[in-house]
């Protein structure tokens, strides 16, 4: 009796989790400790808004266009969306990335 409790224990939970879909999760791997992580976060965000943070504490907020190796497009400026910017990558302090709602 205890050993078909278990069987059939394993088989509901088994049985619960058929229904939930399984959703994969963004390719979000950045590798910190390489000298090209702005970088490779920028590229991950492209099409997407994002906060970039200057050195000079100048911040912009916009779309990323395109990502080179010395520098970042960003297009749809808030408050200026007829403009873009590029930016030297190291002139880059932080990137700000929306990752979840409410």
């Amino acid at each position: 009796m205890g050993l078909s409790l278990v069987v059939l224990f394993l088989w509901l939970l088994g049985g619960a989790f058929v229904g939930v879909p399984s959703v994969p999760a963004e390719d979000s791997t950045v590798e910190l400790n390489s000298p090209d992580v702005l970088r490779q976060l920028l590229e991950q965000q492209v099409g997407k808004r994002v906060k970039i943070k200057l050195l000079s504490g100048q911040d912009l907020d916009g779309k990323v266009a395109r990502v080179g190796t010395q520098a970042v497009l960003l297009s749809e400026l808030s408050g200026m969306e007829f403009f873009d910017a590029t930016l030297r990558l190291d002139q880059v302090a932080a990137v700000v990335v929306k990752v979840r709602t409410k």
